[in-house]
């Protein structure tokens, strides 16, 4: 109801205020960002063993493309989010050229869904088919997709994985089905990484979990199949409402952040109209729900499909926690006071499950919340000083 009530609001707003409508100042592709920076860039393509055709991007370290040598660093993006967040913020406050600079090979994945990443073998976008995946696909099959091809590609052995929320939630999910991949994370750095759900503060997600999930619920509520309603008109509304300076700014905020919690003084709000222009990268309503589950059941657990669905799929009534015990990868926790969906109680709780948790970094800011670790101001950058830390001391 309150995504048809914005949407609304977005169009009342396009038709009155259409003449001050204004274009994103950035590039509109994750290279052509890279490249507007004075980077060396590069896209690779793979494909997923049930046909989703996935895009990376590469940003090459500073100091030559030789790249045999250098150390590589993967992100992953993290809930509704592209490769594209990481970049917003340009050289000086953003993590793939602060790391480039510091001469590591960069890479950035994108699951499947999201706008880079709309492609399969058999099905286009607007079949419902195509967005019958959750994050347990990201896990088993969109990652070590992604992995494989940078390790052949570079030559190397192991990478230093950075996972912001859904990011790390995908890859814990690998490391305990795929054991094998805990040797490929030379150091593994989770920021506000979402597991345990407790203590979830999002309003949105314990709606969600308050739910029952039937054909029509979903379709009326969340959407048929993929959880983006309408990519243009949230396109223009963003820009129309996010500018600076807008009247509407709070509103902007209040419904962005409305599943993960914000601050607007940690925020860097010129940034929003680039935000809205290319966020959310879109995703299916199944993510949504599984969280959702996660709330509601209080366990870190696969997809619950239903008694029958359940019986037929694991051989059990109840769908099959991870079994965490599987994580031998070195594992670095940084998160949030203020973040609503990635609680400190939560992370903290799940750290204890952790056989290797080598490090855990509660930012040190009251109202540091979940995107600021993209897109915050000041403090964000005394959590990028940590993560290199981290991985300079490997």
């Amino acid at each position: 109801m309150w995504l048809r009530a914005l949407i609304c609001v977005f169009i009342l707003c396009a038709s009155s205020t259409l003449a001050e409508y204004a274009q994103p100042t950035l590039p509109p592709t994750p290279t052509e960002i890279v490249r507007h920076h004075g980077y060396t860039a590069e896209e690779h393509t793979v494909s997923t063993p049930d046909g989703y055709i996935l895009k990376l991007h590469r940003v090459l370290p500073q100091g030559g493309n030789d790249t045999t040598s250098r150390p590589v660093v993967f992100l992953q993006h993290g809930i509704l989010g592209s490769s594209v967040d990481f970049l917003l913020q340009g050289p000086q406050k953003s993590l793939p050229f602060q790391l480039a600079d510091a001469g590591y090979d960069v890479w950035m994945g994108n699951f499947r869904g999201n706008w880079y990443s709309r492609k399969h073998y058999k099905w286009n976008s607007w079949d419902k088919k195509f967005w019958d995946f959750e994050w347990q696909e990201f896990g088993v099959m969109d990652l070590p997709s992604m992995l494989d091809h940078v390790i052949l590609t570079t030559g190397g052995k192991k990478v230093h994985f950075i996972g912001h929320s859904q990011g790390a939630t995908a890859a814990f999910v690998l490391l305990t089905m795929q054991p094998e991949y805990n040797k490929i994370f030379k150091t593994f750095q989770a920021l506000a990484p979402i597991t345990f759900l407790k203590n979830t503060k999002s309003p949105f997600v314990k709606a969600l979990a308050r739910m029952t999930f039937t054909t029509d619920v979903v379709s009326e509520y969340l959407g048929d199949g993929q959880f983006i309603p309408s990519a243009r008109l949230l396109d223009l509304g963003g820009r129309l409402l996010c500018k600076d300076h807008a009247t509407t700014q709070s509103l902007c905020l209040n419904t962005l952040f409305l599943l993960t919690g914000f601050d607007s003084d940690q925020l860097n709000k010129t940034l929003l109209p680039e935000i809205f222009t290319r966020h959310p990268a879109g995703s299916s309503v199944y993510e949504l729900i599984h969280y959702a589950q996660v709330v509601k059941s209080g366990n870190f657990a696969q997809y619950d499909h239903g008694i029958v669905g359940n019986l037929k799929r694991y051989g059990s009534t109840n769908p099959p926690s991870y079994d965490l015990s599987k994580i031998t990868a070195p594992v670095t926790l940084h998160y949030a006071p203020n973040d609503w969906i990635s609680t400190p109680e939560d992370v903290e709780y799940f750290a204890q499950k952790l056989s290797n948790c080598t490090g855990k970094y509660l930012v040190q800011s009251p109202k540091f919340s979940h995107y600021d670790f993209l897109w915050g101001e000041n403090v964000k950058q005394q959590v990028y000083e940590k993560v290199l830390k981290v991985i300079n001391k490997t």
